[in-house]
């Protein structure tokens, strides 16, 4: 990932604007910099220089290391949630929207941004204060709860056997993701390709039906 350019700035007191595109350069230089040093070799002081922004400014932001990782995390988590909802709010067919969202859930969990800030939450989660529970809590459980919907949806219109629709999400993301991504964590990355993944993915989708599917009368 190459690290982000900053946004042009003319000096003097910030606009809203111009203090919103600071916001999210800074967490796309961050977020450049842990993906490729990882959470310990990386610090504030690095940040701001990279960012070409002041550490009084970054400060303000962020009072410590830890804050702006779990902000970048939570930056992760917003754009999957985002798009979850979206195709949730668009589309008029819960089981097909469902296929859509797990389809880009294993998409976005591949990418190598979203693989080594997971890799930094599993390795130095105890170092980070609640990064975990805060990503539960803002990220993972909106998410199940957005493809529960869709399945109990699917369910009340008769297209579906489900009663515990969390638990058939888990299941869902189980199968969709549970093997590729420690596939890609092991350094394999044996569905880099996105046919290859497109494959793996048709193949957990149909399992995931036959399970599911409610049979005709």
């Amino acid at each position: 990932m190459p690290v982000p350019p900053r946004p042009p700035h003319t000096g003097g007191r910030p606009t809203p604007e111009g203090s919103a595109q600071l916001d999210r350069h800074v967490l796309e230089v961050a977020t450049t910099l842990f993906v490729k040093q990882g959470y310990a070799a990386t610090s504030l002081e690095q940040i701001a220089r990279v960012a070409e922004c002041s550490k009084a400014s970054l400060y303000r932001r962020y009072s410590s290391k830890a804050a702006l990782f779990k902000a970048v995390v939570a930056a992760r988590g917003r754009h999957l949630l985002e798009e979850a909802r979206a195709v949730e709010a668009s589309s008029r067919n819960p089981l097909l929207a469902t296929k859509e969202i797990a389809q880009f859930f294993l998409d976005f969990m591949l990418r190598p941004e979203t693989v080594e800030a997971y890799r930094i939450v599993i390795a130095d989660g105890h170092r980070i204060p609640s990064v975990v529970d805060d990503m539960m809590a803002t990220s993972v459980e909106p998410f199940v709860a957005t493809i529960g919907r869709l399945l109990k949806a699917a369910a009340d219109a008769g297209h579906i056997e489900s009663t515990d629709h969390e638990e058939t999400t888990r299941v869902l993301m189980g199968l969709v993701l549970g093997w590729p991504l420690q596939n890609t964590l092991l350094g394999q990355n044996k569905l880099l390709d996105p046919q290859a993944r497109h494959r793996f993915f048709e193949r957990a989708w149909q399992i995931f039906l036959s399970g599911i599917r409610r049979a005709a009368p």
